[in-house]
């Protein structure tokens, strides 16, 4: 039997670790065994790379948490009052809107994206602070690549700040509701806010481009739907990218933030991955998504009383795959701890999922997390973290990234 129990006291939970360094955390849970119960979280969380990808993979036992186990009020936060986002579909409903979000956010469509939205994001970007030789690249560019990025690709006017600092602030109180599953009020008073206010920035504009179509994201939006499903109205078209925005933004730049966290902290990478921009610098997006991805975990749920490594687990039962602890597992990684821009399978991780639910977003979230590196030296080839300035640290809790990034260049 499994020793289900962590080595700390029983009302320990792993929501004591905001803000913390969490990996030391990890290991001595590790060493009670592959699961135990979180009493914080009122859950099981799983330790294990094996153990996650067998719960992701096997959705006849353990489900996605679907519409019913959520709580009304996260739909009006979501903004998809139809219930028809792929994050919150289930079985062949959710397949056939995962192949409708691939439509658009394919592999194929990186390089004209990259082209005609990325770069010119990213450049405008650096020429804000580019003459000022130091920044604080958290806020200053991490921070803003995404959420322009988005506006670019949908059609709203990405240069403008005022639109583009509240675009921002509301999707993080948003987030903040997330991390709490909806279960605080004080949380869910801002976020729904925040999401009233995001749908009078959209709408306008979905309703614009039921009329007048054009190549942005909400124009191919609007195409494919009314050629995939019936009687497409707003309420569904709204869903969709109001979940695609979502999805996008927060873990983004907090994966944006950690590259560059990756990249300048260690000398000896940065020199590798300056050099060849190719190879090295993908190894190193896939590492610090291993190692230090920006979204800890994923919940899942028991469909019947199963026996998990041991530990009986109730139908029901909630499980948290703790993917920050699993990224980094002994018995699945050699090395687990270190960033080796040689290991042979880089992309063997688990922040973007595995299975019938992997991110329909991960080649966008990839290409702006190589876009910015690369941006970044071809700009700033002295680029530095600033020794007189507060040193990063690993900071949240869902989503995680470092900050400051004071840097010099």
């Amino acid at each position: 039997m499994t020793n289900a129990n962590p080595p700390f006291p029983a009302e320990w939970s792993i929501k004591s670790l905001i803000d913390k360094d969490p990996f030391p955390a990890y290991e001595e849970l590790r060493k009670g065994g592959p699961l135990f119960w979180d009493s914080g979280f009122k859950c099981w969380v799983v330790l294990s790379y094996d153990l996650c990808r067998t719960v992701e993979f096997d959705e006849g036992t353990y489900r996605a948490l679907p519409p019913m186990d959520e709580p009304p009020v996260s739909f009006e936060i979501k903004g998809d009052p139809g219930r028809t986002a792929v994050s919150v579909l289930t079985g062949e409903e959710h397949a056939r809107m995962r192949r409708f979000y691939l439509k658009f956010l394919n592999t194929s469509l990186m390089p004209e994206y990259r082209a005609e939205h990325v770069l010119p994001v990213i450049n405008h970007i650096i020429d804000r602070f580019a003459e000022e030789g130091s920044a604080e690249l958290g806020s200053q560019f991490a921070d803003e690549v995404t959420v322009r990025v988005m506006a670019s690709l949908f059609g709203l006017p990405w240069k403008d700040d005022a639109l583009m600092a509240d675009m921002s602030r509301y999707n993080d109180d948003i987030i903040a509701s997330f991390t709490m599953r909806f279960a605080d009020d004080e949380a869910n008073g801002p976020a729904l806010r925040a999401s009233a206010e995001l749908n009078k920035i959209l709408l306008p504009l979905i309703l614009g481009r039921k009329r007048a179509r054009g190549s942005d994201f909400i124009s191919q939006i609007w195409t494919r739907a009314e050629e995939e499903f019936r009687d497409t109205d707003v309420d569904h078209i709204i869903g969709i990218v109001r979940d695609i925005a979502l999805g996008a933004g927060d873990t983004t730049k907090n994966a944006i933030a950690n590259l560059i966290y990756m990249f300048l902290s260690d000398r000896a990478v940065r020199e590798i991955v300056t050099k060849d921009q190719e190879g090295p610098l993908n190894v190193l997006v896939e590492e610090t998504l291993r190692l230090v991805g920006p979204l800890p975990w994923r919940f899942r749920k028991a469909n019947r009383d199963v026996s998990l490594a041991g530990v009986t687990v109730k139908k029901d039962d909630k499980l948290c795959l703790l993917h920050a602890a699993a990224g980094r597992d002994p018995d699945h990684y050699s090395c687990p701890h270190m960033l080796d821009l040689n290991r042979k399978r880089p992309t063997d991780h688990l922040q973007f999922s595995v299975g019938s639910r992997i991110c329909p977003g991960m080649h966008l979230a990839r290409l702006l997390m190589r876009e910015s590196v690369k941006a970044l030296i071809a700009r700033f080839p002295n680029l530095r973290l600033d020794p007189a300035k507060e040193p990063p640290s690993f900071r949240g809790l869902s989503p995680r990234s470092f900050r400051p990034l004071q840097v010099r260049f």
